[in-house]
């Protein structure tokens, strides 16, 4: 059994103490201790790690400096007195009494990372843009995700004046470009004569920042760089404790399959959903403006608006009618019981109202 030793203290392993407003914001993956006080990572039923990110009273919830100066890459936090205060996307916003270093620090290598990675969302916060909009945010119930990306690179954009320390990545198949918010790496960078970086075997800490001019800008909040180590969690009076992680099951030859199989069904499932979405957007605007048709070089909308429809009731029909109701074979074809017999058809209906939809074709390209 898994428990917290106070009902209303949470810990977690700091995964991201990055830039915010002239202060910082703190977040981590929440653990919790066994019967052996043996720390644990708390999932959401998905199997995603659950993320806790301290809020405090400023307008703009940072952290103020000289609290989370003490706080490192993988420190144990712990918060007393914790009570979730989620706003839109940032459903893991906590607020809380006091927030401590609890003891020691994990140390990063390839296992701990692995069994932290978001293994759920193969887009990064909905769509591969930089930026979410302030209206399409409130679809999504996630604002941190920890990720393994490839050819990652940090570079120096000398064409902006803010932002310009940014990194480019590649992560399912996708680019991304986003601005590092990370101080520790960022000092680092700095330092270095190189105008770019290639980081090898990175792990990052990704955060969606708060709303500014009606967009919620993608940020990274942590560059880390894993030691080949084993895990184990180091406290500050040298006493050492076993970590009790997970293990991946060694790889067989259908894995492989299985895993882009997976990720196949995920990302259509993810591109039926965000299709759907822009669906309903584009209905409300047309309804807005007043629009019965848009077109475009590639596509055609038009607006079909509501209706009351009459439902044939097929159960009443066949629990008054059973013979009847055989007489149209095994599988009921109302279609032709409707032609043969319109009368009764329409004393087994009932009106359905029917919403606006919209009809999207898409234009031939010769055209």
């Amino acid at each position: 059994m898994v428990h917290n030793l106070i009902d209303m203290d949470k810990y977690f392993i700091c995964l991201a103490n990055s830039y915010k407003h002239g202060g910082r914001c703190v977040a981590g993956i929440e653990i919790a201790f066994d019967i052996k006080n043996k720390p644990i990572i708390v999932r959401h039923p998905d199997g995603r790690p659950c993320w806790i990110r301290p809020i405090s009273n400023e307008s703009d919830g940072s952290i103020p400096n000289e609290i989370a100066q003490g706080i490192k890459l993988f420190s144990v936090v712990k918060l007393t007195d914790v009570v979730p205060c989620p706003h839109k996307a940032h459903v893991e916003d906590v607020k809380y009494s006091q927030m401590v270093c609890k003891y020691g620090y994990f140390t990063p290598n390839d296992d701990l990372m692995n069994l932290c990675l978001d293994k759920k969302h193969q887009n990064i916060f909905y769509f591969q843009g930089k930026a979410v909009s302030a209206q399409m945010v409130e679809r999504l119930d996630y604002s941190l995700m920890f990720i393994h990306p490839e050819n990652a690179q940090a570079y120096i954009d000398e064409n902006r004046e803010k932002s310009k320390y940014r990194i480019k990545f590649n992560y399912y198949g996708s680019s991304y470009d986003f601005p590092i918010t990370d101080p520790v790496f960022l000092e680092a960078f700095k330092a270095k004569p190189e105008c770019s970086l290639e980081l090898k075997n990175v792990y990052l800490t990704l955060s969606l920042g708060l709303e500014f001019e009606g967009f919620h800008y993608k940020l990274v909040a942590a560059v880390i760089q894993t030691e080949k180590t084993t895990n184990e969690i180091d406290n500050s009076s040298n006493q050492k404790k076993d970590v009790e992680l997970e293990k991946e099951k060694s790889e067989n030859w259908f894995e492989k399959f299985e895993k882009n199989l997976a990720y196949l069904i995920d990302r259509k499932k993810e591109i039926e959903n965000q299709i759907a979405a822009l669906r309903k957007e584009l209905l409300q605007q047309m309804e807005i403006h007043g629009e019965e048709k848009v077109k475009s070089t590639r596509f055609s909308v038009s607006y079909i608006p509501p209706k009351t429809i009459l439902q044939f009731d097929r159960d009443l029909f066949r629990e008054e009618n059973e013979e009847l109701y055989r007489n149209y074979c095994t599988i009921f074809d109302s279609k032709l019981f409707k032609e043969e017999n319109q009368e009764l058809y329409v004393n087994y209906c009932k009106p359905k109202q029917k919403e606006a939809s919209i009809i999207i074709r898409q234009n031939n390209a010769k055209e």
